[in-house]
C-alpha cells in the first residue's frame, strides 16, 4: 500500500472515530437526562401516593366505599 494510501486510510479511521466518541458523549447526556426525569417523575408519583393516602384516610377509605347518608 501507498503512503499515500495508507494517510488516508488513517485520516478516515480518525474521522470515524471522533464520530463515535462524539456519538457516545451524545448518548451518555441523553441518558443523563432521561434518569434526572425518571427520577422526578418518581418522585411525582411517590408524593401523589402519599396524598392519596392521606385523602383516603380522612374521608375514611378509597373512592367507592363511601359510607351510607345518615338516613339509613
Amino acid at each position: 500500500m501507498n503512503p499515500q494510501a495508507l494517510q488516508k486510510r488513517i485520516e478516515d479511521l480518525e474521522v470515524r472515530l471522533a464520530h463515535q466518541e462524539y456519538t457516545q458523549e451524545e448518548q451518555a447526556r441523553v441518558q443523563l437526562a432521561l434518569q434526572q426525569a425518571n427520577s422526578e417523575l418518581r418522585q411525582q408519583v411517590q408524593w401523589l401516593r402519599d396524598r392519596l393516602r392521606e385523602l383516603e384516610e380522612r374521608d375514611g377509605g378509597p373512592e367507592g366505599a363511601e359510607r351510607p347518608p345518615p338516613h339509613y
